[in-house]
């Protein structure tokens, strides 16, 4: 047999290897894990189950300015050295949601403009006015991809269950270009982080509650609250973030984390 037909076998053969393990696939051609038209199953009949709470609304709870501020007791945000060196050294001009990049999935519900949930059954879509940007959440029952970690994404890999009336969602490979604040904290690749959304006070409020987990940036896991309240009606706006924009090239250098002076260290709390 010559080489290149050698070489065309060994490729059927791989992929024929691959076929015969689908029944542990959640991606790729055939899925087994999934809502029916993640599988490609037929729709089913009947009425829709949205899960014990509807969060389907618009929320505003105005920017996210330094979650050093956010956190819970006992839960507070410790930087490592070099998470504080980048902190001290990050300069606002290169903020990336002034070029227009997505802001991640924690800032994206954090900003000057509201943001709008839509709920269905194996999935929940968050919607930001902001640069008319969404963030996709599986409720199917599905895994992350095998390879999540070798393809960063702006808004990560998100997969969301109830726990009782609570929404908890885990996302994983968070690009790190994103910032996780407009003070200007920073995030490696390993950023986790798992969010617990809430109504509360009859509906009228939403809670959010999120830990953040990155042993580059930061000591330990920190968790902070924010709440957003609920808007009258159901519209979202458009917002372009480069329309008519003509400031940027004249931005000046600001260094330094816009909460430098209370940020802190392992060295701040354990002492010298």
């Amino acid at each position: 047999m010559s080489p290149h037909r050698r070489a065309v076998l060994a490729v059927l053969l791989s992929t024929l290897g691959l076929c015969s393990n689908s029944s542990a696939q959640t991606y790729g051609p055939n899925p087994t894990k999934g809502a029916w038209w993640h599988k490609g199953e037929a729709q089913p009949s009947g009425a829709v189950d949205l899960g014990p709470v509807d969060l389907t609304g618009v929320w505003y709870g105005g920017p996210s300015g330094n979650l050093a501020t956010a956190t819970l007791p006992g839960e507070e945000m410790i930087l490592t050295a070099y998470g504080y060196e980048r902190y001290a050294t990050v300069d606002h001009a290169k903020d990336p949601n002034s070029f227009c990049l997505p802001a991640g999935p924690g800032r994206m519900i954090m900003m000057a403009h509201p943001a709008m949930i839509v709920q269905h059954p194996g999935v929940m879509a968050i919607l930001s006015e902001s640069q008319r940007t969404f963030r996709i959440v599986y409720t199917d029952g599905r895994d992350h991809p095998e390879d999540v970690m070798d393809y960063p994404e702006f808004m990560g890999s998100s997969l969301g269950h109830w726990e009782g009336e609570t929404f908890v969602i885990e996302t994983v490979a968070i690009d790190d270009r994103t910032w996780l604040d407009t003070s200007g904290h920073e995030h490696s690749n390993q950023l986790k982080t798992t969010e617990h959304f809430r109504l509360i006070e009859g509906g009228s409020v939403l809670e959010h509650i999120v830990t953040y987990e990155d042993p580059v940036f930061f000591e330990r896991p920190f968790t902070t609250r924010r709440v957003y309240d609920r808007q009258v009606g159901d519209r979202i706006m458009n917002h372009a973030c480069s329309e008519n924009e003509g400031d940027m090239e004249h931005a000046l250098p600001l260094i330094g984390g816009l909460g430098l002076d209370d940020a802190l260290t392992l060295k701040d709390v354990e002492g010298d």
